[in-house]
């Protein structure tokens, strides 16, 4: 185990995390809000020509992390698979075997990820989209197809960092992480899944969309605070993700290349 990992495993996570929650969620006077979110703008990356509302109107850091964007900022493809986020790319392709790529050479089980071996068995031959948000990015995690939300489930767990050197070096992070999954359905009767992982020092992820829910693509599933991890899952008999290289930039509502699978 490398000393990351090993500092990793031993740091109280979830205690921190809460605590970090609540502290982003405190309401900051009116005067400091818009010279605040600037600094942040600017040491993150953060875009702020699109926003919809104007930037002293975030009463608390964690709104300003769950910001809504202009429509116009985000036009939603017509392509049947959209990207679910803004992000960078951990892992796109096939699900083998049961079993998704987490990096180069190591990879965890699907079951796990969904806490379910029954759902998981629906994806065989499918594909799947990995899509990492930084802090900077658009917080909110979308449809990335035309769905029907049959469930949702919060599943327990710690709450690893997700960024690119914790995914790295701490296996089957994503299956070990608290995270929501929708289960869905897709228009043509295939099995489809969205994953929101729990990060640490995320203060926290909001549920949007509930059971017996129709959404088209980019229809708001959820959203995170301070940034963490999207993944979709899609049944093979129809257009899947195609293979991307990691860290490619992708963005809300685009055309997400796909491929009969």
């Amino acid at each position: 185990m490398s000393l990351r990992a090993l500092l990793l495993n031993l740091l109280p996570k979830v205690l921190v995390s809460r605590a970090t929650g609540c502290a982003a969620s405190l309401p900051l006077p009116r005067s400091v809000r818009a010279p605040f979110y600037r600094w942040f703008a600017r040491r993150y990356g953060a875009d702020l020509d699109q926003l919809l509302a104007p930037l002293d109107s975030f009463r608390s850091l964690q709104a300003f992390f769950q910001r809504e964007l202009r429509s116009e900022a985000r036009p939603i493809a017509t392509t049947p698979l959209v990207w679910p986020c803004d992000g960078r790319i951990v892992t796109t392709g096939p699900v083998r075997a049961g079993r998704i790529e987490q990096v180069k050479g190591h990879d965890y089980a699907l079951a796990d990820l969904l806490a379910d071996g029954d759902a998981a068995a629906a994806f065989a031959n499918g594909t799947q989209a990995t899509v990492y948000l930084a802090p900077g990015d658009y917080h909110r995690v979308h449809a990335p197809f035309d769905l029907l939300v049959e469930r949702v489930v919060a599943v327990p767990g710690t709450l690893f960092p997700v960024n690119p050197p914790a995914v790295a070096c701490i296996r089957d992070l994503f299956a070990r992480n608290s995270r929501h999954v929708f289960h869905c359905r897709l228009q043509d009767g295939r099995r489809a899944a969205v994953v929101m992982v729990g990060a640490f020092n995320v203060g926290g992820t909001s549920v949007t969309a509930g059971a017996g829910q129709h959404l088209g693509r980019g229809g708001e599933l959820g959203r995170f605070g301070f940034g963490s991890t999207a993944i979709a899952v899609v049944a093979g008999g129809g257009p899947g993700f195609e293979t991307l290289l990691p860290s490619t930039r992708v963005w809300m509502g685009a055309a997400a290349q796909s491929r009969p699978s």
